[in-house]
């Protein structure tokens, strides 16, 4: 029986196409680790049961676009770590709403948490709450510009009690119901749950990432190749609005560059700290490496992925 920690340490390569085949389907308390992983980041949407099927093949097979890991149907030591670390994010604890700046800190935390990782995104996911909002960070219905005219108008849509609500505006009770099993809820019964910051952050993200709003995911747009943010609006409103929103999201990412290079000065004296350990022949595994191997990328001092390969470096010189 092997773990993912197992594979990291003995950089094991675990090959998974084929069912029959893969060790998956002999080491039912590693398919369940995986299983286990993939089902609260929202990937596997069936029984947790370690036995290694099409389902469990398939929601891996997401995880690895969503964090665009490459080596086809391998799980490797990268993939192993990534499904670590998703497991650490999954259990990091509640989010602050009661202020527009812990939104917009949830916002960035969730979107790393759900397979958003470029800044880029990030900054474009920022942006369309910011438009959608009316820059207030908080859950809207439609129509909310309308004052005390807005219910009356709301009356009226023929999709009516399935108007738009959320960071952005999710509609149609078919929309409300394919949300229900992923949040556990009854949004078609209690469609105003949608208005609840928690269940509104997650759709939010959940639809950029995987396309479920209009079928176009934001990775199309804005990936590690291109950066398309008047198109990008296309994953949530096909055009309208899409060069303000463009600007703002601009606007966003040199924002989220120069918090990233003050981050990256702080974290570079924590580093040097863990460089005599490692020259001394420690182990990157090693207990007491855990502060650098594992930092949030949420935390004031996080460590950046350019810094933990400099260290890695180190290591090997």
């Amino acid at each position: 029986m092997t773990t993912l920690r197992q594979i990291i340490q003995s950089n094991l390569s675990i090959p998974y196409e084929d069912i029959a085949t893969s060790p998956l389907a002999q080491d039912q308390q590693l398919c369940t680790e995986i299983q286990e992983i993939l089902s609260e980041s929202n990937f596997y949407h069936s029984k947790v049961d370690g036995l290694y099927g099409k389902l469990t093949r398939e929601a891996l097979r997401d995880f690895k676009e969503a964090y665009v890991l490459t080596g086809g149907d391998v799980i490797g030591s990268t993939t192993a770590e990534f499904l670590l670390r998703t497991n650490q994010s999954n259990s990091a604890g509640n989010y602050d709403f009661s202020t527009k700046q812990g939104t917009q800190k949830a916002i960035f935390s969730e979107c790393r948490k759900q397979g958003l990782m470029l800044n880029s995104q990030i900054a474009y996911v920022l942006a369309t709450v910011e438009h959608e909002t009316a820059y207030t960070f908080q859950p809207v219905k439609e129509a909310f510009y309308l004052g005390n005219k807005a219910e009356s108008f709301r009356r009226s849509l023929w999709y009516y009690p399935y108007y738009g609500r959320g960071y952005v505006q999710l509609t149609h009770d078919y929309n409300y119901q394919k949300y229900n099993k992923p949040l556990g809820v009854d949004l078609v019964k209690n469609p105003d749950l949608v208005m609840q910051p928690k269940t509104a952050l997650f759709i939010l993200i959940d639809g950029m990432a995987k396309g479920q709003f209009t079928g176009k995911r934001l990775g199309q747009y804005v990936n590690g190749s291109k950066t398309d943010f008047v198109e990008a609006r296309r994953v949530v409103n096909g055009t309208d609005k899409a060069r303000p929103i463009a600007s703002l999201a601009q606007n966003w990412l040199g924002k989220m560059s120069s918090l990233e290079s003050i981050a990256t000065e702080f974290a570079t004296s924590d580093i040097q700290s863990f460089i005599p350990m490692v020259r001394s022949g420690m182990s990157w595994n090693d207990p007491a490496l855990e502060p650098v191997a594992s930092a949030s990328v949420d935390e004031t001092l996080r460590i950046s992925a350019e810094q933990l390969l400099m260290f890695k470096q180190v290591m090997s010189s």
